[in-house]
């Protein structure tokens, strides 16, 4: 089988509705909760209604952080 080189998309590859008025939401801004640095906050808004949503991960840290070992 022979296999096409495609070049990858420029599109993101998570894409939020608004609960709100169902327009697309952009990445607004990322942080590390203040209760716990193992968990991530990324924030979502809606550029028409200007909705917010924030979705909150897990991030594994491996590697010990220089500014945090001090």
């Amino acid at each position: 089988m022979r296999h096409l080189s495609i070049a990858s998309s420029s599109l993101p590859s998570l894409i939020i509705p608004c609960p709100r008025c169902a327009m697309r939401m952009a990445f607004r801004s990322t942080s590390s909760t203040q209760a716990e640095p193992n968990f991530q906050d990324t924030v979502y808004a809606c550029e028409q209604c200007g909705t917010e949503i924030v979705r909150t991960t897990y991030r594994a840290i491996d590697a010990v952080d220089p500014a945090r070992a001090a």
